[in-house]
């Protein structure tokens, strides 16, 4: 037969051997194989069980910290630092974008406002111009009419007259000629 492997006894407490069940029972395990893990585990990590507080856990998280804070410190040293430094410049450009804004083109738009209601003032000059150049043209039509009547009026009046006429009525003729051109 087999030889037994568990040839080796360790004495304790009732009390601990409770404890030790309880824990087996938790992660249901039997009490030899929780305690067999437990000691692997103790070998692996090269853990004091008698130092609750793990010294070696406390130095191997200082040490991680002290490696993270330190990374942080590069990093904000060669990426922040210089990305704040280039937001200011940015923010500086921008200032000066916009005063030139400001000082340049707000002039200019107001200039070109200046010359736009110059334009338009221009073009209504140009307008009532337009209107009195019309009016003028039908006041020379309406005076063409007027005066071509009279001239037919005279026209007709002169053909009438014969060698025989009065000269009393070619006079008559002549002032009524002369009062309506001089009328018109």
């Amino acid at each position: 037969m087999g030889t037994d492997e568990n040839i080796k006894t360790i004495r304790f407490p009732v009390k601990t051997d409770d404890k030790l069940q309880a824990v087996a029972n938790k992660c249901g395990l039997t009490k030899l194989d929780l305690f067999k893990l437990m000691v692997d585990y103790f070998y692996k990590t090269k853990k004091d069980p008698r130092d609750l507080n793990d010294e070696l856990l406390k130095n191997a998280i200082n040490r991680k910290t002290d490696n993270i804070l330190a990374f942080i410190k590069t990093q904000e040293q060669d990426l922040l630092i210089p990305v704040k430094k280039d937001a200011e410049r940015i923010s500086t450009s921008q200032q000066q974008i916009v005063k030139f804004f400001n000082e340049h083109i707000l002039n200019h738009n107001a200039e070109q406002v200046k010359a736009y209601t110059g334009q338009v003032n221009a073009i209504n000059r140009i307008a009532e111009y337009l209107n009195r150049l019309d009016r003028a043209q039908l006041d020379k039509d309406k005076l063409k009419k007027r005066f071509s009547a009279v001239l037919e009026h005279y026209i007709k009046q002169r053909e009438q007259l014969t060698m025989l006429s009065k000269q009393a009525d070619k006079d008559e003729l002549l002032r009524f000629v002369r009062e309506q051109v001089n009328a018109l």
